[in-house]
């Protein structure tokens, strides 16, 4: 299995511009110009319209686009049902040719929640059949990179041969079965390490299964941390946090969702274990309450991040 290069990004803090700043979008590029100088690999966006509102993720990556050079691009995720799929296949590609190739397309069909089913329903779409809407749609974006499609020639080109790579979010026994059969990495939530070591090796043998290397799978994890002086302080963070972003206490969220509330060495230590188990591009969402100092958070998650990553 080939060696891969131990990344680390960071979650733009999107929807918390518009619980704390006033929908300042502006702040969003300055975060990601901050997170290329401290040394990050990639930045991420993620996705709602109705649910957990927030700035349109590929228009935010487009100024990103144009204000890096280095950072890989990434939605963490992105909810193509909420967009027709020609649209999206033109927003995609347009994307990778202004960051000349930097983006990484993380998607996902969205959870089984009222909020998921009620955008979904504002834009037109059923939602009982999500995933394999989704997998549906994003199958038609790669025929229409290929150039594909009768009687359709979309330009521009993505600027890679056949688009930027895909990465799937999810968890359940179809998700790992998909991605390792069709999708370019696997993006997950998994709340432990365990977790997510056993979700690893069910998207391995899905890979190996329908005739792929399962290590050209790329892996990846969606981590939320708190990070402060004590642990009850940070634990304090997390709460008021995940109570102001989902609408109900931290505790409810971790039963599905990766979270820490620690000192910076603990956060080291719990970064690591996702990475024994499997994890080379760990992306980071920065659970703070406000957005003070937020810059200066985000370079000491960083050097937890890294603290253990080759050792």
């Amino acid at each position: 299995m080939p060696e891969r290069t131990m990344e680390t990004g960071l979650l733009l803090p999107s929807r918390e511009a518009l619980l704390w700043a006033d929908g300042d979008m502006a702040f969003l590029v300055e975060a990601a110009v901050e997170a290329e100088k401290a040394g990050y690999d990639s930045v991420w966006v993620g996705d709602s319209l109705l649910a957990r509102p927030r700035g349109e993720p590929l228009t935010v990556l487009a100024a990103v686009a144009g204000a890096t050079t280095r950072v890989t691009l990434g939605t963490a995720v992105l909810l193509p049902l909420l967009r027709h799929p020609v649209s999206l296949a033109h927003a995609l590609a347009t994307l990778d040719r202004l960051s000349k190739g930097r983006l990484i397309v993380g998607v996902g069909p969205g959870a089984d929640l009222p909020g998921t089913h009620a955008e979904l329903k504002a834009v037109g779409v059923p939602s009982d059949r999500r995933v394999s809407g989704m997998a549906g749609a994003m199958e038609r974006c790669r025929r229409l990179w290929r150039n594909e499609e009768a009687d359709i020639e979309l330009q521009p080109r993505p600027f890679r041969a056949g688009g930027p790579p895909i990465w799937l979010g999810g968890t359940g026994p179809r998700m790992l079965g998909l991605t390792g059969s069709t999708f370019d990495g696997w993006l997950p939530l998994s709340p432990t390490p365990d977790d997510y070591a056993s979700g690893l090796r069910a998207v391995r043998e899905a890979a190996e299964r329908s005739g792929r290397d399962p290590g050209s799978v790329a892996t990846g994890v969606y981590l939320t941390v708190a990070v402060a002086d004590s642990a009850r302080e940070a634990t304090a963070e997390l709460d008021a946090y995940i109570k102001a972003y989902y609408g109900v206490p931290a505790e409810v969220m971790a039963r599905g969702m990766a979270m820490h509330a620690g000192t910076q060495e603990s956060a080291a230590e719990w970064f690591a274990a996702y990475r024994a188990a499997g994890a080379h591009h760990v992306v980071i969402r920065l659970a703070r309450p406000s957005l003070s100092d937020y810059h200066e958070s985000a370079r000491a998650v960083l050097a937890a991040a890294r603290e253990r990553a080759h050792r």
